[in-house]
């Protein structure tokens, strides 16, 4: 591979080393240039271009990473399609990432201009999260150093793997004290439940008691008659040492302490124990609440199957300072973050309402019902329901009439004369009407009715204009869908789009810089634009309200 500064009469076949823009087009990073697209250029007035010519043996950059991608890959890890010489990983089920540390380290330090990152061994991922990204950082390798890559991940048999969790079933003990509250027994109860159910698994038995030996070795022998995989302990008053109450009655029902104490904050204070071939478990102070605590990490061990003892509780002390770090991922799998967070950034929504329906035949698709709703007002309506600071919506065809049917909402509205030329002009024409101290835009496709608050409060979590996270688009099986939010900064760029595709080609453009987040139904995707589309849409929402019946 060669880099260089190449003259326009001599760079046929040369791959374009950073993007260009001319009148009427724009050439992309990583194009290879061909005969008339030198004399576009030329005309346009550039003599020379920066780009790599590829030389006998040399692998572009998108197959290298898909080569290496697929020798990692591992049991229920699926491989992404590769996009500007990165590949990603996707975990296949809910459960814990299994990562080759050495492995990783040695393709890394290969230098062959290859790396990889993968999420930490034995963190949790949800289904379609990236568990690894392969990126190769020139336009191509040489055939040799992509094989000595590929060998030391093939010799592993598959460094980045997944263990799925496995639908446990728990009992749980709680006990009380004289004077404890039965509604804080009531929100254990219920925070320890959301918990286990997040990792597939139920609470198939649940005994209060109270805090003394003899009543909770009889709550220990009920349990364990009940069937259940493990037994959860959550004591009135925290067990301070291996002589306690819990860990004694335990050993009175002829169980053993494995081990008390742990290096992760918070959750110290867990203890592990087991009586025949079941695991019981002391809960931690800290697991009354919902936030990522030691405990988290002990029974995603047990869901995934993987060994569970004193070894491997003092090997999490690396990285087990925990501290106030959000437990976003089960809650989003639960709900309650998206329902109760406020975001920190000021986002816009920008709801594109001005297009014609030209498939639609006579009629506007943006006021056709949609599940007995005008499909323009389930869009509206979840911008608005969603954490974002202004709603504004872009009108055009039938003007008028969108207007009426919002007229009792607060939204924002600005016409686009032009929207004929296609999407792009309307899009420039809403992003100049939104406020100027937002920190970023959410996208909104008028035809897109299955979007809902909760979608768009998931990106908006995730959304941090000040690192990586400035560009945030839902992901399912590989693909990514919309809505889409684009932080302020790429609003000049957006404003040069021409055409009719959106901000679509911006994403190409600043691949690097997207933060997928993975969704759990295909939403991000339906689209209505056809006579057809509109009868399917209207037959999913009748059959959604007959499931909801039953």
């Amino acid at each position: 591979m060669i880099f260089d500064s190449y003259d326009c009469a001599d760079a046929e076949g040369v791959l374009l080393a950073h993007t260009l823009r001319i009148p009427g087009g724009t050439f992309k990073k990583g194009r290879v240039l061909s005969r008339e697209d030198l004399a576009a250029l030329r005309e346009a007035g550039i003599a020379r271009v920066s780009g790599v010519r590829l030389e006998a043996g040399d692998v572009d950059e998108d197959q290298a990473a898909l080569e290496v991608a697929r020798a990692l890959a591992g049991p229920l890890v699926d491989v992404g399609r590769p996009v500007a010489g990165r590949c990603y990983l996707y975990a296949r089920r809910d459960g814990l990432a299994v990562v080759q540390r050495e492995v990783i380290d040695a393709i890394n330090q290969c230098d062959t201009g290859m790396v990889i990152a993968t999420l930490s061994d034995c963190a949790e991922c949800l289904q379609q999260q990236a568990v690894a990204s392969v990126k190769v950082i020139p336009f191509a390798v040489a055939r040799a150093q992509l094989e000595r890559c590929v060998a030391l991940a093939a010799a592993a048999g598959g460094a980045v793997a997944l263990r799925a969790f496995q639908p446990r079933a728990m009992a749980l003990i709680l006990t009380r004290a004289p004077g404890m509250k039965e509604s804080m027994l009531d929100s254990t109860s219920r925070v320890t439940r959301d918990r286990v159910s997040s990792m597939g698994g139920r609470i198939v038995s649940e005994t209060r008691c109270g805090h003394t030996v003899p009543e909770l070795g009889e709550a220990i022998e009920r349990a364990l008659a009940a069937a259940a995989d493990a037994v959860l302990i959550c004591g009135a008053s925290i067990t301070v040492d291996p002589a306690d109450i819990v860990p004694a009655a335990i050993v009175a029902c002829g169980g053993a302490v494995d081990h008390f104490g742990m290096p992760v904050e918070p959750g110290n204070m867990l203890l592990l124990a087991h009586v025949g071939e079941r695991p019981v478990i002391n809960l931690p102070g800290c697991s009354r609440s919902p936030k990522l605590n030691g405990l988290d990490w002990v029974m995603q061990r047990l869901a995934a199957d993987l060994p569970l003892g004193k070894k491997e509780i003092l090997t999490m002390g690396v990285g087990g300072l925990i501290k106030d770090i959000s437990h976003r991922w089960r809650m989003r799998e639960q709900g309650s973050l998206i329902e109760q967070f406020q975001s920190q950034y000021a986002v816009a929504a920008l709801v594109l309402g001005a297009g014609r329906s030209s498939r639609m035949g006579e009629q506007n698709k943006l006021l056709a019902p949609v599940g007995g709703t005008p499909m323009l007002q389930r869009v509206v309506d979840a911008a608005l329901g969603a954490e974002v600071v202004s709603t504004t919506v872009v009108t055009g065809c039938q003007a008028d009439a969108v207007r009426q049917l919002l007229r009792a909402r607060e939204v924002n509205f600005v016409h686009n004369p032009d929207y004929r030329q296609g999407l792009a002009s309307s899009l420039k024409t809403g992003l100049a009407a939104l406020p100027a101290d937002i920190d970023g835009v959410i996208i909104l496709l008028a035809d897109m009715p299955f979007v809902t608050s909760a979608h768009i409060n998931e990106l908006i979590c995730e959304f941090n204009p000040a690192t990586e996270r400035d560009i945030v688009a839902p992901i399912r099986d590989g693909r990514l869908g919309n809505p889409i939010i684009w932080a302020a900064r790429y609003i000049p760029a957006m404003m040069q789009l021409s055409g009719d595709r959106g901000a679509r080609p911006l994403l190409e453009e600043y691949a690097a810089n997207v933060w997928e987040v993975p969704m759990g139904d295909d939403a991000i995707f339906v689209d209505v634009d056809t006579p057809q589309a509109l009868q399917e849409a209207n037959l999913r929402c009748t059959d959604r309200a007959g499931a909801q019946r039953t």
